[in-house]
């Protein structure tokens, strides 16, 4: 997931598939990217399921663009272990976060909300549903549609199976995200060897120009190009400091000059995408 434009597929899965994924929005007000709020909705609980095949999805037919990243439970990077998707506007407005709750693999539900960042803007997903058919030819690539998102029917090509992990260390270094006003720096070390250990200590530390700290860690995925990212944020209040830990995940660019961190906070009421670019 890159907002320049944000696994090895099962053998239950055809070479080609297609996915159509029928949301149905209602707005029930609550936190954004900035803002914590208690007033979002707690959907149903989704059950473990691995029925989306994983990878990266570049929408068509939407402005602005949309990148999509599909992780399946099986990858121990979620927090909760079900099929989650990942879809984030390339201007960074707007961060999409779904899990699916489906026994079979060509239908099922999905439950989740959708952010404006930088607002306190969330609209839950309710009524929401997923279905996978099989492509045209064996050799066509993998679709998905979400229908409708925003407004629309947004049709989703899968760009990259993301089948290869990342090393621990590809993503050691020195980083900054510019938020308009705000920066974020952070200082990466080695990341955990495996996305199920739990660290012994962070390998993330950073800071941003508000005063906000940040701890948190990066652990490998095994089985899909990305890292499992959690972190605690700390930020100067009246009186007292607040805090929150926020989960999700980070991929790389190709060049490793780009990390880019999607998460939400544990209740989620809050999310944020962070558009790292390596320093020197």
């Amino acid at each position: 997931m890159h907002a320049t434009a944000p696994h090895v597929p099962r053998g239950t899965l055809s070479t080609a598939l297609t996915a159509t994924l029928i949301l149905t929005l209602s707005a029930c007000g609550g936190g954004g990217s900035d803002t914590d709020t208690s007033a979002s909705s707690a959907p149903a609980a989704p059950s473990a399921t691995s029925s989306l095949p994983q990878g990266r999805w570049a929408s068509s037919g939407i402005t602005p663009a949309y990148t999509a990243i599909v992780v399946p439970n099986t990858t121990g990077a979620n927090l909760p272990a079900v099929d989650t998707v990942w879809a984030l506007a390339q201007d960074a407005t707007t961060l999409v976060k779904l899990q699916v709750n489906g026994a079979a693999q060509t239908a099922g539900a999905v439950t989740g909300n959708v952010y404006t960042l930088g607002t306190a803007g969330v609209t839950a997903v309710s009524g929401g549903r997923y279905t996978l058919a099989a492509g045209t030819s064996p050799s066509a690539a993998p679709q998905m549609s979400l229908q409708p998102l925003l407004g629309t029917t947004v049709l989703f090509d899968r760009s990259d199976a993301m089948a290869t992990a990342l090393k621990a260390e590809q993503a050691n270094g020195r980083w900054q995200a510019d938020l308009g006003a705000v920066k974020v720096s952070w200082t990466v070390q080695s990341a955990q060897p495996s996305a199920t250990t739990t660290p012994s200590s962070p390998n993330v530390l950073g800071t941003s120009t508000t005063g906000c700290t940040y701890s948190g860690s990066t652990r490998v995925v095994a089985a899909q190009g990305l890292y499992r990212v959690q972190f605690t944020e700390t930020c100067p209040g009246t009186g007292t400091a607040t805090m929150q830990t926020f989960n999700g995940v980070a991929t790389l660019s190709p060049d490793e000059a780009r990390l880019t961190v999607v998460a939400t906070n544990e209740s989620e009421t809050r999310a944020t995408a962070l558009l790292f670019v390596r320093q020197p």
